[in-house]
């Protein structure tokens, strides 16, 4: 069994477990965000998808929402 005493030890213990809880409370609602932009972001497809993808910016809207969704699977899948 083994105790930290020293000062300068316990103190970047202190600092590095404040970091991950820091770190935890930031993530969680971020994973959360990006898991519901990931299932809602698909409804926003099907009127460019009914209208069709004629004009460059139809197509670079589409791309757009496209790469915006997975980024958003990326960030929001172990939610």
């Amino acid at each position: 069994m083994s105790t930290i005493t020293d000062p300068e030890t316990r103190e970047n213990r202190s600092n590095e477990e404040e970091n991950e809880s820091t770190a935890f409370s930031l993530s969680a609602p971020v994973r959360l965000v990006g898991f519901w932009m990931a299932i809602a972001l698909p409804f926003l497809y099907l009127p460019l998808l009914t209208a069709g993808l004629e004009t460059t910016g139809q197509r670079q809207t589409f791309v757009l929402l496209l790469a915006l969704n997975v980024i958003a699977l990326a960030v929001g899948h172990r939610h």
